[in-house]
């Protein structure tokens, strides 16, 4: 079979890997609103609180620093996990961040190492 022959093939695969992709996006998605509605806050997820451990810039998109950090995840009534997330930062919000600061967050239920840090509370601190 010749590399020509294969190409149909390869693309009808790789559609197929796209299609399958794309569902489970919608379907995290669909669950992270459901639960957001579900519990009247608008979060996406359970709220909790996280402590920066280690912060580094990854990339610079348009104004916006795409910045990772290492957390230590602070449930309620649970004991505190690790968790690595990456997010895009303004400048103003950048200078504010430090290892050791504690931000208002929330975690995907299904996935509690998915974290996304509350970043307007920053102001409050």
């Amino acid at each position: 079979m010749s590399v020509m022959q294969d190409v149909p093939v390869a693309r009808e695969r790789v559609a197929s890997l796209s299609e399958m992709l794309s569902a489970q996006t919608r379907a995290a998605y669909a669950a992270a609103i459901m639960h957001a509605e579900a519990d009247g806050s608008g979060w996406p997820g359970a709220r909790l609180k996280a402590t920066i451990a280690w912060i580094r810039q990854i990339a610079l998109v348009n104004f916006d620093l795409l910045m990772e950090f290492e957390l230590t995840v602070l449930p309620d009534g649970m004991p505190p996990y690790p968790a690595t997330t990456q997010q895009l930062v303004s400048p103003w919000q950048a200078r504010q961040l430090r290892p050791g600061l504690t931000l208002d967050a929330c975690a995907i239920p299904p996935n509690p190492a998915a974290v996304w840090l509350h970043l307007e509370s920053l102001a409050a601190q």
